[in-house]
């Protein structure tokens, strides 16, 4: 079914908002009514949020279960922090999103940074690419913006997305947000790297990157983009189950950032600041996921 054709709502249904309120206070149970909503179809609408006067996004509330709670929550240091350091940067500013899922995280940027003036999101998921794509064309006039179903890496050519051994991630049921990519000739998914866009070196670019331990491959394959640009910032996400699955830590693709020119390494969450001499998990606890924010200098 084309997203379009989906019945659109300003607000959640009541048994969802009530389901999400009950899990919020680890009711037991409240998961469990979930799961029987998404299966009886109650869920099979999306809900459109205003993230600032002119900046939308519809949530497919049966895929991604959001209700207005996440969406105001969704990476709220990340996004502050992250906001301000593009305040910063001169226009004009591109931002790239490998991994974009819906869309959430480059629209709720947008909405803080209007200076923003040209979008590409990748998402290879073809459920999540449908509703970027939606999500995308619902910005302003002014925001170049373009969706793409292509995964980012360091090749150009097919791929496959494939889940993790449940091993790496415990007590976590598998879902879309855990797909990562393997190179396969003849796998369903196109490939591509963020240099062969080749984004004009005069601006600024803002390159996220959450590709669940593909994060080495995509900063090799955008090695050309983030040396030629004028300014420069790079999100990566530090995961302790992907670093166990993957074996690289984050800290590999900080020293190939600074390979290519003079960065300040920040964990958005804390406000820490990484070097490039120890393991990233050696300077900072292994007890969540954090998100790392490169700016050049």
């Amino acid at each position: 079914m084309d997203v379009r054709d989906i019945s659109v709502t300003k607000r959640a249904p009541v048994l969802f908002r009530i389901a999400k309120s009950l899990e919020r206070r680890n009711i037991r149970g409240s998961t469990r009514l979930l799961k029987v909503l998404r299966q009886l179809g109650y869920l099979d609408q999306a809900v459109e949020f205003s993230l600032s006067n002119s900046v939308r996004i519809r949530v497919p509330i049966a895929r991604n279960e959001y209700d207005e709670i996440d969406v105001c929550n969704y990476e709220t240091e990340l996004i502050a922090s992250l906001s301000e350091q593009i305040r910063q940067l001169r226009d004009p500013i591109t931002l790239i999103d490998g991994g974009a899922d819906i869309g959430l995280f480059s629209l709720r940027i947008i909405a803080l940074c209007p200076s923003i003036s040209h979008v590409i999101a990748f998402e290879p998921n073809i459920d999540g690419y449908s509703w970027l794509r939606l999500n995308l064309s619902m910005l302003p006039d002014g925001i170049e913006a373009r969706a793409s179903s292509a995964a980012v890496a360091d090749f150009c050519g097919r791929g496959r997305l494939a889940f993790p051994d449940p091993c790496f991630t415990p007590g976590i049921p598998t879902n879309h947000t855990q797909f990562f990519l393997e190179k396969c000739s003849d796998g369903p998914v196109d490939v591509t790297t963020i240099d062969s866009l080749n984004v004009q070196p005069m601006g600024s670019t803002v390159i996220k990157i959450d590709v669940e331990g593909g994060e080495l491959a995509v900063l090799r394959g955008a090695a050309g983009t983030i040396r030629d640009v004028r300014d420069c910032l790079v999100i990566l996400e530090a995961h302790p189950g992907v670093v166990r699955r993957t074996g690289i830590d984050p800290v590999e693709c900080l020293r190939l950032l600074a390979s290519l020119r003079e960065f300040r390494f920040i964990v958005s969450e804390t406000g820490d600041l990484l070097n490039t001499d120890r393991a990233v998990f050696d300077q900072i606890s292994p007890s969540r996921v954090y998100n790392l924010i490169a700016r050049s200098q």
